[in-house]
């Protein structure tokens, strides 16, 4: 018998693969930086942005016709910190691809 403990696979690792492989062109970004500008609450941005082009296997070309099954199906089961780190890792990733763009990094630089 091993004595090995098995690991217990990350219940955030199978949304976080279907939120990163979401595409996020330049008006997406623009738009993300735009809801801070207006000091939109995080967790309306999250709700409003973050679920517009997936789906369970992979992300779609803006159709987002799976959008509620991915968020009530993978998002909405979680606990109250595991939303938490999920909203905290989505806001991370898109403010690193806006900050990559020249002119949406001037306007995030403008918020800090």
């Amino acid at each position: 018998m091993s004595t090995t403990t098995q690991m217990k696979p990350d219940p955030l690792e199978p949304l976080k693969a279907v939120l990163s492989g979401a595409p996020r062109d330049h008006k997406f970004l623009a738009d993300y930086v735009r809801e801070l500008e207006l000091h939109r609450n995080e967790v309306d941005t999250f709700r409003r942005l973050a679920f517009e082009n997936v789906n369970p296997g992979g992300a779609y070309g803006g159709t987002g016709t799976m959008m509620v099954s991915v968020f009530s199906q993978m998002y909405e089961p979680l606990t109250a910190p595991q939303k938490t780190e999920i909203r905290q890792w989505w806001h991370e990733l898109v403010r690193r691809e806006a900050e990559a763009s020249a002119g949406l990094k001037s306007r995030l630089d403008k918020l800090a």
